[in-house]
């Protein structure tokens, strides 16, 4: 029999080996991991698209409840069709109104810019001593051909093989994704269909193999994760969405320019708590303030009224207190998340830290009411 302080031994000289063959061979390590992420990646994103179309199916269930659709097969599977077209129905939109939308902003702002430059530049002369020097320069800037080749990565005098090599390894790596799209579709697809039995098949495992306390520790923490990010998700995007919508409408109504492009830019900027949305503002600002401060201001006044519309109404109602943690970790969450991922990892860095501040508040719980327990216990 091994003695207990033998198998902490065993433990310690264990993660030893295992830290000095991961820092020793981390090459051949990161590698390895990266082979096993694209043999696995269509089953990450069908996880993902499942997660995404989980949060409408839900829904749409909750009021599938009378006639044929007491016939849980049949709900569910209407309830999946129907999240899927809805889903496939927005990106469509997306595609073919909005993305024209912004195009059309982009090609008006790269026509009216060089004019709005000049006028800004005679207004800094005229008001701060600024040069005009400065506009001579930018107006004689020409980009030659070797900045264009490596801005764009082009090779002059590249060979016609190489061209074709090229295409077709663009080619190849479109087609893989796209591949990897539609088997990731139908993993969702299952997922979403099985989703119950998947779930508990999982616990049956927990439970078989895992110590209780750690069973029931993981499935605590994942139901966590689940709730917080659904209603973090769902909430943010429902919320962003509106508030890209009422600036989109309003600016209509005051013939400011730019609606869409600057109701898309509010609207992606919003998916970020507190901050993001002033981020957007401020883009729309620096676009009309080129036009003419008038509009600018109009615009700026526009928005911190809908902004606060927003706090004070929508919000609370649609995400409510779906993050549940002080400001001062939403910032940390923001900045710590961006510094990994970029805008992704500030948007998935808030309901991650959300998660955690929930799992040490539960902690805490724990350890006051077993040590108020002890406490009040009588010695004997």
């Amino acid at each position: 029999m091994i003695k207990d302080r033998d198998k902490t031994l065993l433990k310690g000289v264990f993660l030893i080996v295992f830290f000095y063959v991961l820092v020793e061979h981390f090459n051949i390590v990161k590698s390895v991991l990266l082979t096993g992420y694209q043999a696995i990646s269509p089953l990450i994103y069908g996880m993902v698209i499942a997660f995404v179309v989980n949060l409408i199916v839900v829904r749409l269930e909750a009021h599938m409840t009378k006639g044929i659709f007491e016939n849980q097969t049949l709900k569910r599977t209407v309830s999946i069709i129907v999240s899927f077209l809805i889903v496939a129905g927005i990106i469509t939109i997306v595609c073919f109104n909005v993305i024209p939308g912004i195009v059309d902003s982009v090609k008006q702002i790269a026509k009216e810019a060089p004019q709005a430059l000049e006028t800004a530049f005679t207004f800094m002369e005229k008001n701060f001593g600024i040069s005009q020097d400065i506009m001579k320069e930018i107006q004689n800037f020409e980009l030659d051909e070797n900045t264009i080749d490596n801005m764009f990565g082009l090779i002059k005098n590249q060979s016609v093989m190489d061209a074709l090599k090229a295409s077709g390894n663009a080619v190849g790596s479109v087609i893989s994704v796209i591949t990897k799209l539609f088997i990731g579709l139908f993993f969702a697809f299952y997922i979403l269909a099985k989703k119950e039995s998947i779930n508990a098949y999982i616990h049956r495992l927990m439970e078989t193999y895992l110590p209780k306390r750690i069973a029931d520790g993981l499935e605590n923490f994942g139901h966590i994760t689940y709730e917080t990010y659904a209603n973090f998700i769902s909430g943010q995007c429902v919320d962003a969405v509106i508030l890209g919508c009422l600036v989109t409408i309003g600016m209509g109504i005051f013939g400011l320019s730019y609606p869409i492009l600057v109701g898309v830019v509010v609207a992606v900027t919003a998916l970020i708590p507190i901050v993001g949305a002033f981020f957007g503002g401020t883009v729309g600002v620096f676009l009309l303030v080129m036009e003419s401060p008038v509009k600018a201001l109009t615009f700026l006044i526009l928005f911190l009224v809908l902004q606060q519309i927003d706090n004070r109404l929508i919000y609370p109602h649609i995400v409510g207190n779906a993050i549940g943690i002080p400001s001062i970790l939403i910032f940390a969450a923001i900045i710590i998340g961006g510094e990994f991922s970029g805008v992704i990892g500030m948007f998935l860095g808030i309901p991650f830290t959300a998660v955690l501040y929930t799992l040490v508040e539960q902690d805490m719980e724990k350890r006051r009411a077993r040590r108020e327990a002890q406490d009040t216990t009588p010695t004997k």
